[in-house]
């Protein structure tokens, strides 16, 4: 698909592209920041080698598991508010293996605290668990958290809806007796037996048609496909967008300068910094109209602290983005991408 024209003053990455919205094609940039942490514990600009690219789709954890999600996609026309996202594994104290142990993470007024249990099994049925057995790390992924989908008979599907790639959920709670239960918990929701069924536990990205995304999807029925197809429903809702876990949306959105607390995430067990201030103008000239420009708010932020190093710094990725009603012909319109301040 042609692009417009970008002139991109920025050292961020920007990518203009179609989209289609309830009320027609819309031309859309994102631009997104890539930071790394510093050994005086600030934050500067990636080096171009290691300057992140717009991800046009979600990047699972694993190739052969697409549903189970690390990086989510930055392609989308509008975010409502913040989405906050940690790509990480979870690290024991000082690296010995310990029954259970706590993660918390902080980014401004959102504050989130989970806990990590070693092996785990189901007895009688799903009425327990076992002791926890020693664990050192572990991915901070769905898929160890509560939740799944049992869909052994086609007629009865039985799943949890805001995580259906989970563990525990079952039509039989006799096939869980000896079988591994959740590694991960909200405290909030201690998990007793089969029948507590918590709220998902987690700090990454939420599935496309998770809940509680899938409520604002829109309705795609015989009246869409007839009326409006390939448009967005009417009722589609932005919030469908926001792809954070629970508890890590911030509405209003950030500014930059929150600070960023994170606890055993990291082989070293505390990490802090500041989110830099970042303002980023998108200006838009299409033939025929006047130009737009527009001061978009932080819609999203991603601290990457997955198997970090010397090679792998912690990185924070930063996302604004902005659209315009999109012009009959790609050539007719360029986009103007500056930087207005940074602190």
């Amino acid at each position: 698909m042609d692009q417009p024209p970008l002139d991109n003053k920025t050292d961020f990455a920007a990518h203009p592209q179609l989209l289609v919205d309830r009320d027609g094609e819309m031309l859309v940039t994102v631009v997104k920041a890539s930071f790394e942490l510093q050994e005086d514990g600030g934050l500067e600009l990636a080096p171009p080698e290691r300057t992140r690219a717009i991800r046009l789709a979600d990047l699972p954890w694993e190739k052969d598991k697409p549903e189970s999600v690390a990086y989510p996609a930055d392609v989308c026309l509008f975010k409502p508010a913040t989405d906050v996202i940690f790509v990480a594994t979870a690290y024991a104290p000082n690296g010995n293996a310990v029954p259970s142990f706590d993660v918390r993470v902080e980014v401004g007024p959102l504050k989130k605290s989970l806990v990590v249990f070693g092996r785990r099994l189901w007895v009688d049925k799903g009425a327990g668990l076992t002791a926890p057995g020693p664990i050192d790390q572990i991915d901070m992924r769905y898929d160890h958290a509560w939740g799944g989908t049992d869909d052994e008979d086609p007629a009865a599907i039985v799943e949890e809806p805001r995580n259906p790639i989970g563990t525990g959920v079952t039509r039989a709670p006799a096939s869980l007796t000896h079988q591994p239960a959740p590694c991960i918990e909200d405290p909030s929701y201690p998990i007793w037996n089969a029948k507590t069924a918590p709220p998902p536990a987690g700090i990454g990205p939420v599935g496309r048609h998770w809940e509680p995304r899938r409520r604002y999807a829109g309705t795609y029925d015989r009246t869409w496909r007839e009326l409006r197809a390939p448009l967005l429903p009417e009722d589609f809702d932005h919030r469908y967008n926001l792809c954070a876990s629970p508890g890590l949306i911030a509405d209003p959105p950030l500014a930059g300068g929150e600070p960023v607390r994170a606890l055993n995430l990291t082989p070293e067990g505390a990490l802090s910094f500041e989110l830099p201030r970042v303002q980023v103008e998108i200006e838009f000239h299409v033939k025929g109209r006047p130009p737009a420009a527009f001061a978009p708010h932080l819609d999203t932020v991603l601290v990457d602290l997955l198997a970090t190093g010397p090679q792998k710094p912690v990185a924070v990725e930063m996302v604004w983005r902005a659209h315009v009603k999109a012009p009959r012909r790609m050539k007719d319109a360029r986009v103007v991408v500056r930087e207005r301040g940074r602190a």
